[in-house]
């Protein structure tokens, strides 16, 4: 029985798309895995990518979306398995042993599971990222803190608390994990790296986005307009004004 669907969500991504897929059908776990492409309405090469390797997927799907969370929601509710992954364009595995070394159980998707990731820059530096999740963060403003690429998550979770996309377009992922955290769900980490994500590209990564992203976590974490909230805004702003 197959324990674990791999979701990749792309748009225009005919660049990075082909070692995400080969990252994905060289698990030597893939026989227990579903992998679903969920495609924006792509006018590149994209699809014609997918459709090479058509043989290796579930499920293709390509049609205009509302950004990369609702594409997500659209990839968790075609999961047939009892475990999810997001593993997106230019992303991939850590090794090709990465899925089984977690042992994920058919019968206990009753925790998620996170580790570590290696960042991979568009020059091609790599940083290793230990996972510091939300909730070890004592001060500032925390952000989600797991590389989405390194948690595993039920898919069971993921259909009874969507990505919220109209209220979160920058960090509807993390407002989901912190909304299990609060029903004190179980996050088991592991550690180790678990992917290899290309960070530059990512929406919240980019630098136009930070101030919404730092909105938005300050919202989610119930800490906007609070001390801390102020505090770590007039830092930004005199981190900006150095700049000018």
């Amino acid at each position: 029985m197959k324990y674990l669907t791999v979701i990749t969500v792309t748009y225009n991504a005919e660049k990075t798309l082909e070692k995400t897929i080969l990252s994905v059908i060289g698990q030597t776990a893939f026989a227990q895995m579903d992998y679903i492409l969920v495609d924006g309405g792509s006018s590149d090469r994209t699809l014609d990518i997918a459709h090479r390797y058509k043989a290796n997927f579930a499920t293709i799907i390509s049609e205009r979306d509302h950004g990369i969370f609702d594409a997500m929601n659209k990839g968790a509710k075609l999961a047939q398995t009892p475990w999810i992954v997001f593993m997106n364009a230019g992303d991939q595995f850590y090794d090709t042993c990465t899925v089984d070394s977690l042992r994920l159980d058919i019968s206990q998707s009753d925790h998620a599971i996170y580790g570590d990731c290696i960042r991979v820059y568009n020059d091609g530096q790599t940083e290793y990222r230990k996972a510091r999740p939300f909730f070890e963060v004592d001060s500032g403003i925390p952000g989600i803190g797991i590389c989405h690429q390194s948690i595993y998550l039920p898919t069971s979770w993921i259909l009874s608390h969507p990505y919220r996309w109209q209220q979160f377009p920058h960090c509807a992922d993390f407002e989901q994990i912190y909304a299990f955290w609060q029903e004190r769900r179980r996050l088991q980490y592991v550690d180790r790296p678990l992917c290899l994500y290309a960070y530059g590209d990512g929406f919240s990564s980019q630098a136009s986005h930070f101030s919404q992203v730092f909105e938005e976590n300050a919202l989610i974490t119930h800490q906007r307009h609070s001390l801390q909230y102020y505090k770590q805004k007039l830092r930004m702003m005199l981190s900006r004004c150095k700049f000018c």
